[in-house]
């Protein structure tokens, strides 16, 4: 009931505002009704004022921060640890691998959905998933935080170069190897992962107004997404900044002194012949490690796996009062049919979302490839792009499509044809992350290119003959997961979408985004599902990929 009445107060402040923003505070369907008159009985009328409380959002903004990163940290790296006991090629490990992957491609608004089926107010696990629940706000981001942190330290511990674990071996067991000499040595590449999950709970706002958690970002959406002031834009803007930059800085001042130690390999010729990862696993590993291992990556599997399992319980969960008692039931027929109906059901969503995704990944795509390669060739440029790139990233969704809405609002012949008619708006709005997204993975592609080849590349011919021999063979993988990047942050970015939105469209991240604040319980699964669904063969692709550019390279070797 609380959630309820206070959903209605910040709804009935927005729209005085909206109204008084474009003169519509006398009309007939907008009175000017006093505030205590839209609170439900039982609750306390609040202060009209708390719209412009920013020491209370720039606190719980904070909070978020914390919790969110602590989860991921807390979770994380124990599950990178688990990993790292078991074989690469492993059938948990990859399930794992698959399920990480996976649960980090998916938009927080549909991570958000797939928990709000599991143990949201209509969940069909448990009742706890409550309005104005911080922690369960920082649980969602940091289940995603999870898959990234775990990913990030799984990646940066196998790069190590096997001559520093052996002489680690000499001092250390292998588990005190892991923790004391590997954990160390890929620290750049945690704190960097750490950073991302911290910057999306500063600056997403979907989560936190689905469950009535006033963050910075979700306070500049409810109040001033119509109306915005300097102060509203300014906290929205700098508070990230200064909040996100301070670790930001951490992260490039350990980029510069430690980030390549965990990729360094010069020592690799002096050892002897490689062992098979096999018997390098059984050498290092014993079988109470090993048991423990099992144990600890299922379970973290389980709990990446459970809100999906949500989703399609979800579909036929009917609840029903029989003689003042609530029955809980399951019908696989429901399911079934909610799930194969979905696609029909929200055939136009699912257009325009396919849409949005290829053209932003048609557009983004060059400008990364120009920016990485840039990089690449000038280390002070490269410095000046990661550093602004890295400001501009901090900057909430909603500021972005507002101020790209605003542009399009100028009075210039053709910028209302655009902005009523066509994607470009919403393209530019959803594009500023999706082409930091894909200049941070090229950038790291680019930094696989050794000094030779690039030096020697140099010679043979011009720059585009020298792009299309030479570089784009080598960054066939990193342009491949940055296209899927792209196409998945382009389609999930429900804030910075939403304003900039021509008349008359949606996508399926922000028709969910208003089936769960409508309490759809079965279309909102549905579509979920169906989102879903084409993250994993998204996912797929990526794999598939990479397994043949794998088996390619080993038919030329």
């Amino acid at each position: 009931m609380e959630v309820v009445g206070r959903t209605i107060v910040i709804a009935s402040l927005a729209n005085r505002r909206a109204g008084r923003t474009f003169g519509l505070e006398n009309l007939l369907f907008m009175p000017n009704i006093p505030l205590a008159a839209l609170v439900p009985p039982g609750l306390s009328t609040p202060d009209p004022s708390f719209a412009d409380d920013w020491a209370t959002a720039i606190a719980t903004t904070i909070e978020l921060m914390l919790v969110s990163a602590g989860i991921a940290i807390l979770i994380g790296v124990p599950t990178a640890f688990f990993v790292s006991q078991l074989r690469p090629n492993h059938w948990l490990v990859r399930t794992w691998t698959f399920f990480a992957f996976v649960t980090l491609a998916m938009p927080l608004i549909l991570l958000a959905a797939a928990w709000e089926s599991t143990a949201g107010k209509f969940g069909w696990l448990v009742t706890t998933m409550t309005g104005g629940n911080l922690g369960w706000v920082g649980w969602i981001h940091g289940m995603h935080g999870v898959a990234l942190v775990s990913l990030a330290t799984v990646w940066a511990t196998r790069r190590i170069s096997p001559v520093a674990i052996q002489q680690a071996s000499l001092d250390f067991s292998p588990n005190q190897s892991w923790w004391r000499v590997r954990l160390p040595i890929a620290l750049p590449w945690i704190v960097a992962s750490v950073i991302a999950v911290m910057v999306l709970a500063s600056t997403e706002m979907s989560v936190a107004d689905l469950h009535s958690v006033r963050t910075v970002a979700d306070q500049f959406y409810l109040f001033y997404s119509v109306d915005p002031n300097t102060t509203s834009v300014l906290v929205s803007t700098l508070v990230p900044m200064v909040v996100g930059g301070v670790p930001a800085l951490l992260w490039f001042w350990l980029r510069r002194r430690r980030w390549n130690v965990a990729s360094h390999g010069e020592l690799e010729s002096t050892t002897a012949p490689p062992r098979s990862k096999s018997a390098a696993w059984e050498s290092t590993t014993t079988p109470g490690m090993h048991a423990i291992a099992c144990v600890g990556v299922t379970i973290c599997t389980l709990l990446l796996l459970l809100p999906l399992a949500g989703l399609v319980v979800q579909t036929g969960h009917t609840v029903e009062v029989v003689d003042g008692q609530r029955q809980a039931t399951f019908q696989w027929q429901a399911s079934i049919r909610a799930i194969t109906e979905a696609p029909r059901l929200f055939q136009d969503e699912i257009v325009w979302t396919i849409q949005l995704a290829l053209f932003s990944i048609l557009w983004t795509l060059p400008i990364a490839i120009g920016l990485a390669r840039w990089a690449r060739s000038s280390n002070a440029a490269g410095v000046v792009i990661d550093v602004l790139g890295t400001m501009l990233f901090l900057v909430p969704g909603p500021v972005i499509g507002m101020t790209v809405a605003a542009i399009f609002r100028l009075p210039f012949p053709g910028l209302d044809w655009l902005a009523t008619h066509t994607l470009v708006p919403t393209l530019i709005a959803v594009g500023v992350r999706s082409v930091l997204v894909a200049y941070a993975i090229l950038r790291n592609a680019y930094g696989g290119i050794d000094d030779a080849t690039w030096l020697s590349g140099r010679m043979d011919g011009s720059v585009a003959w020298r792009w299309w021999h030479l570089e784009l063979p080598l960054l066939r993988r990193g342009l491949s997961v940055a296209a899927l990047a792209v196409a998945i942050v382009s389609a999930g970015d429900v804030p910075a979408a939403m304003p900039a939105l021509p008349p008359g469209v949606t996508t399926t991240g922000t028709r969910l985004f208003g089936l769960l604040h409508s309490g759809a319980r079965y279309q909102e699964a549905s579509l979920a599902m169906v989102h879903t669904g084409m993250v994993i063969l998204l996912c797929g692709a990526i794999l598939a990929a990479r397994l043949h550019l794998r088996r390619s390279s080993k038919g030329v070797d």
